[in-house]
Order: structure tokens, then sequence, then C-alpha cells
């Protein structure tokens, strides 16, 4: 398959993909505004056979759809019917978008039906998340009103970062490569290197605390990679690890061409590789530093039957497993309480998510990243956690041997290990997923700010894996004990 601009000689293969009123009038036009510039069609190529297409507009007469050399309008978005559902027309628009924004565009519009919520979804997980007018147009006697959405790059702001930090003297290409309810990544490419540089949630950013939370955790990277540990931190510049531009806030890193590994990819190898990795973090001496005990343990009793009631009045598609789990979730919030309590005798700084997704491999060579996390966390707590990752029981398939792998590993390893109540332990491991859940709950049902639909979507398939990944847990508690004891 092929992406690209559609050469004015195969006007006529676009009769595949549209049944136009007059094609030969639509084909005189389409050429002298493509030469005139006004206008470009990007195409979708297979064995010479056109299966999708998106038409660009540079100048239009429609109010707010274009500025010249900013905003570009992206209409006639069409993808074949045989190659539907297939996320060719995804992969269309990320290319349209690309080879745009290295042109220098920096925001795109597009319309959208009230009623078309397939659209509306895929059009939001691109960005395009404001209404900026109201318009309609007529194709073949029938009216359509529709939305106006737009869509504003990062680019620019990055070209600054760019400039301003000496990273290159031009960027060749963005692209986003993460997209979570909080931050979002990029893998910018400029002529000198590749960074990832990850722009951080605005409305976070507006609370000192999230700073200095950042800041530690960039002094516990920095003394774990003194110590021979491969990390990724953030590049420092005058002074300072988070940057501003233009009233956003960015982190910029080296990109690292390792890879993460999938579940089935954890081999015996990895696993004792990952209890050691564990067993020297535990080992540092970061006494010169220090972060809040208080701000770190926070132990609460969540109103579960409050957010039941909410999703029900708002008809959740997830309300009756919340029903049905509620005197689970009461039980396991107790537990936790008393679990965090407990831990508390016993307490170290760490990374605190050294989960598959936290390790990047070279070969058999691991590099930490995401550090943000970092804090005071009791040794076996987090043992529990990174056993239970990575012997795959976050995705339901729990693997006894490897965990055994990597806790053999770890307790070889590791200076000073404290015995303690594992089973007690076990449930402080379960707050995280607790405490996740609460987080997505509200945001899935706009409780405190209202959020957009991409949000809640993504906050939405949380719950969904929270609520498994309770379950299953709570169904392997008794055998991680006493893998524990052993």
């Amino acid at each position: 398959m092929e992406f690209r601009k559609i050469n004015l000689n195969e006007l006529d293969k676009l009769k595949n993909l549209y049944d136009y009123e007059n094609f030969e009038e639509f084909k005189q036009k389409i050429t002298t505004d493509i030469l005139d510039k006004v206008k470009d069609l990007y195409i979708l190529e297979e064995d010479g056979k056109i299966i999708g297409e998106i038409k660009v507009t540079y100048k239009s007469d429609m109010p707010n759809q274009t500025i010249q050399n900013i905003r570009v309008y992206l209409y006639a978005f069409r993808i074949h019917k045989d190659y539907q559902n297939k996320g060719l027309g995804q992969k269309l628009l990320t290319f349209v978008i690309n080879s745009l924004e290295n042109e220098g565009i920096t925001e795109f519009t597009l319309g959208v039906e009230d009623d078309n919520e397939i659209a509306k979804h895929i059009y939001e997980k691109f960005g395009f998340t404001e209404i900026i007018d109201r318009q309609s147009e007529t194709v073949k006697g029938n009216t359509y009103e529709y939305n106006l959405l737009l869509r504003k790059s990062n680019t620019k702001k990055m070209e600054k970062l760019v400039l301003k930090f000496g990273l290159g003297n031009k960027i060749l290409k963005v692209t986003q490569i993460h997209g979570g309810l909080s931050n979002r990544m990029y893998r910018v490419e400029t002529d000198k290197a590749e960074y990832a540089i990850k722009k951080l949630n605005n409305k976070l950013m507006q609370n000192k605390s999230e700073f200095e939370r950042i800041n530690f955790a960039e002094k516990v990277s920095k003394i774990a990679e003194d110590n021979g540990i491969s990390v990724v931190r953030a590049l420092e510049f005058e002074n300072k690890i988070i940057h501003e531009i233009d009233e956003d806030y960015y982190m910029i890193f080296k990109w690292n061409y390792g890879k993460h590994l999938k579940p089935e990819d954890v081999t015996d190898e990895v696993c004792n590789i990952v209890g050691e990795l564990l067993a020297k973090i535990h080992n540092l001496d970061f006494s010169i530093i220090e972060a809040e005990k208080s701000k770190e343990l926070q132990i609460k009793n969540i109103d579960w039957n409050y957010y039941a009631n909410i999703a029900k009045e708002q008809n959740k598609y997830y309300y009756k497993d919340l029903i049905e789990n509620l005197d689970m979730l009461y039980e396991l919030n107790k537990k936790t309480n008393e679990a965090l309590e407990y831990s508390k005798n016993n307490l170290i700084i760490s990374h605190r998510d050294l989960i598959k997704k936290n390790i990047m491999w070279n070969e058999n060579k691991p590099t930490v990243i995401d550090w943000e996390s970092s804090g005071y966390v009791n040794p076996t707590v987090e043992l529990i956690q990174v056993c239970w990752n990575w012997a795959n029981g976050d995705v339901g398939k729990f693997d006894f041997d490897k965990f055994g792998i990597i806790l053999n590993s770890y307790l070889q390893n590791v200076n000073n290990y404290q015995k303690e109540d594992m089973k007690k332990l076990i449930y402080a491991n379960l707050w995280e997923a607790i405490e996740w859940l609460e987080y997505n709950l509200k945001r899935s049902l706009c409780i405190e700010n209202t959020y957009r639909k991409e949000e809640i979507d993504l906050a939405e398939e949380q719950i969904n894996y929270l609520n498994y990944e309770i379950r299953y847990a709570m169904t392997q508690i008794e055998q991680v004990a006493d893998s524990f004891r052993d």
C-alpha cells in the first residue's frame, strides 16, 4: 500500500470510490484547484487501485475553515467499502496530517454531523476536539448540517523548543506515540537527532506540587544513573527539566531505540534480570533526598455506593458490575487501608512503577523510564507489584514459575531484606488498583470536571480493565502469599 498525493493523469480512478453526479465537471474543477494550489488530493493506493482519499482545501470561502499558511480544511474522507474497518482511514489521516505539518501547517478543520458517532470518536482521537462553527453543505440535492471541528498542532511550539535549546535547526517529523489520560508523548525527529517530547497536562501543571513531584522523580533517577542503572532522564536546560512554551509545558528526552516487551516475550532470563534490577534500585542510598511521606500514603475510605448510583443515573454500561462488586470493593478497601498502615513500618524510596511499559530493552539490557511515580514505598509491596506484572498477572495469565524466578533473583541480590506479613502486604499492593478505579470513575462520570469524549472513553477502558484485574487478583492472593512463605 502507498500513501501519496494523486497525479492529475489518474483522476479517473476516483470513480472507483464515489459516484459523482457529473464526474467530468468535478475532474475539471479539481484539476484547476490543484494547479492553482487551492486544493490537494491525498490517496491510498493498492495494486494500482485507489482505495482511499482525503481532499485538502488551502483557501475556502467558508468562514473559519482555512487560514492562509496556517489552517487547512480536510474533507471527502473516503475508504473503499471492501477495505473498511481495517484502520486504513486512520493511517491515511495520520499520513495527511504529518505531511502537512512538515510543510508548516499547524491547524486543521473538518466537518462531522451530530449523529456520526464513529467519525466523532475517531476525530477526537486525532485531537479534533474544539467546535468552532456550525456549517452546512448541499450534496446531490440534500443539505447536511455539521459541526466544524478544529485541531491545533504542537509542531510550532516544539519548533521553539528545538531552536531554543539547540536540538536542531528544523523539525523533520513529529509523531504522537502516546496519548493517555494525563500527558501526550511525541517522537520528534530533527536534522540533528531524535527526541521524545512529553507535553504535560496543563490542568495538573497549575498545581505547584506537580512541579515538585516531577523534579523529585528526576533526582531519584539521577542517583540511579550515577550508580550504574541505565535510565532515561529528562534533558536539563537553564537548570530546568520542565520547559514552558506559550503556556504549555514540555519535558525533553533523548530518544531510546529499545523496545517494550509483550507478555509473550517475557522469558525466564528477562524475569531474572528484572528481579536483579529491582534489588539494585532497593540497594541504593537515597538519603540525600527525601519526599513527604504523608503525601505518598493516603489512607481513605471510598464511597463506592456514591459512584454506583451516579453510574446508574447516567445509564453507564458498567454500573451493574459496580453494584455486583460493592461488597468486594468495600472489603478490599478496608484491607488495603490496614495493609498501608502496616507497610509504613518499613519504607524506602524507589521507582514504584517498574512494570512492563516502563522498561525499554536493547537485546537483554534494560533501561528504566518514567520515574515520575518515584517516592516512598514498602519494598515488599513493590516486589509483589513487579512479580505480579512481569509474571503476566496483569493480563490474567499469572505464571508462578516466572513469579518464583523474579522473587529468587531479587532475594539473592538485595541487601538486608526484612521479612514481613506477605498476605497483608499483598492487599497494600491492590491499593493502587482501587485508587485508579476511583479516579477513572470520576472522569467517566464527569465528577469535579467535565471531560472530552476521548478522555471519557479512555477512562471507561480503564474501568473495564480494572474490574477484571481486581477480581482476578483476588483469586490469586492465597497462592501468591504462600509463594513468599516458601
